[in-house]
């Protein structure tokens, strides 16, 4: 479950990621991942976003 709502999730390493938009021609500009406000940490699981973030953000673009 997440944020309330049944959530398929798809495990992938970085590398995956990367590589395919590459294969396909796209530059990568920029990634980030996303870390939870310092005030949510004592939520049950939030201290684990720290060490694997729940959001990848990749910007790229078509070369």
């Amino acid at each position: 479950m997440g944020l309330g709502e049944k959530v398929l999730k798809y495990h992938r390493t970085l590398t995956t990621y990367i590589c395919a938009l590459q294969e396909r021609g796209f530059g990568i500009d920029e990634i980030k991942e996303p870390m939870p406000p310092p005030e949510t940490l004592n939520m049950p699981g939030m201290a684990d976003e720290l060490r694997r973030p729940m959001m990848l953000l990749i910007s790229a673009k078509k070369q």
